[in-house]
């Protein structure tokens, strides 16, 4: 295939990048391309273009399949295609399951200047590194919230909710946590900060909430008024369309906003684990992280010093979800079938007619 060829497929990729939910990108070289790096994402494209394009023009002639996933999708694709996956890297925000991968030897360690410089809480092992900040929000309709002032915290959302049920019924949105990976990871999470969570739930059950498995698809139909409330949204996609929707508010909650971080693994079985490797000490750099900061998502690391970034301003506390064996646990497939059992009962059973 000829480079006017090449791109006229670029092209046609990125023009149809917005209307399906799982994307292959070819970037091709700029000059005759000698290798190809592959990475699997559970990031958008968009949000990670000037990063690629930065790391392109420093190897003219390397190509780029990017392939874009849901974090779920991605943990499944990989471990069904190994060990034989082209994957070089593998960056997603389900946590727990990258650290699963790590934990049951799919991950090469990787160490260099930059990552032997790093704050202990980005990185495992030298194996999985953090490289962005995500702030789970609420994201409100301000049109379908009619008479109602926006609440700022979770008892305030339930209040809202028990007080005007009929608005409200068919009009919540949430992650389905048996398809997505990171939206089982922030009821796991959510699980562990009190009762709250629980008691939105049955909420969310006898109000017949929509479930979906990727945040823009949520966002869409909060754009479009096919729902009211979307809850456990992922913030820097919400940032990205909130300047041309003026009818969306984001929510950090006053009670607690919980904070997770995207991680990127080199897989044991890399054809070309050392460009894999300079990508990542592209991504952790200055230079990488204003990338990152340019393509709308949240650095970890403080510029110039390279330490830990303080959290988003939030009228609550921040609870950043750390990187630790203690992701594991809720992973035991017999724990996880549980607590989605759990979480199925509550959310999506109809409640009988009285």
């Amino acid at each position: 295939m000829n480079r006017l060829r090449l791109g006229l497929l670029w092209l046609s990729l990125l023009l149809t990048a917005t209307t399906q939910a799982t994307e292959e990108f070819l970037k091709p070289a700029a000059a005759p391309m000698q290798q190809q790096l592959v990475i699997y994402s559970a990031t958008d494209y968009r949000h990670l273009q000037p990063l690629l394009r930065h790391f392109q023009q420093q190897h003219p002639q390397l190509g780029i399949r990017f392939v874009d996933l849901n974090s779920q999708e991605l943990y499944e694709r990989f471990l069904q295609e190994s060990p034989h996956s082209p994957a070089d890297l593998l960056l997603s925000s389900a946590m727990d399951l990258q650290l699963k991968l790590v934990n049951d030897g799919f991950a090469r360690p990787y160490r260099s200047a930059q990552t032997l410089s790093l704050p202990s809480q980005v990185h495992w092992r030298h194996e999985l590194f953090a490289f962005t900040f995500e702030p789970i929000l609420t994201v409100f309709n301000r049109e379908q919230l009619g008479p109602h002032p926006l609440p700022h915290s979770r008892q305030q959302l339930l209040t809202l909710l028990r007080q005007d049920p009929n608005r409200f019924a068919n009009h919540i949105i949430t992650y389905d946590i048996a398809a997505s990976g990171v939206g089982y990871l922030l009821a796991s999470q959510d699980s562990q900060q009190g009762l709250m969570y629980g008691r939105l739930l049955e909420a969310f059950g006898s109000l017949k909430v929509q479930i979906d498995d990727s945040s823009n698809d949520m966002l869409d139909r909060l754009a479009k008024g096919e729902a009211a409330i979307g809850y456990n949204l992922l913030g820097s996609y919400v940032a990205s369309v909130l300047p041309g929707y003026p009818q969306l508010a984001a929510m950090a909650p006053d009670d607690y906003t919980l904070m997770l971080m995207r991680l990127a693994l080199i897989p044991k079985t890399a054809a070309h684990a050392t460009l894999a490797g300079e990508f990542i000490d592209l991504m952790l750099s200055d230079q990488g992280q204003a990338l990152l900061a340019q393509g709308g998502l949240h650095p970890v690391l403080e510029p110039d010093s390279g330490q830990l970034r303080p959290a988003i301003q939030a009228q609550g506390p921040v609870t950043l979800i750390p990187l630790t064996p203690a992701l594991l646990p809720p992973q035991d497939p017999l724990v996880k079938q549980h607590f989605i059992d759990a979480w199925s009962n509550s959310i999506l059973t109809v409640p009988e007619p009285e």
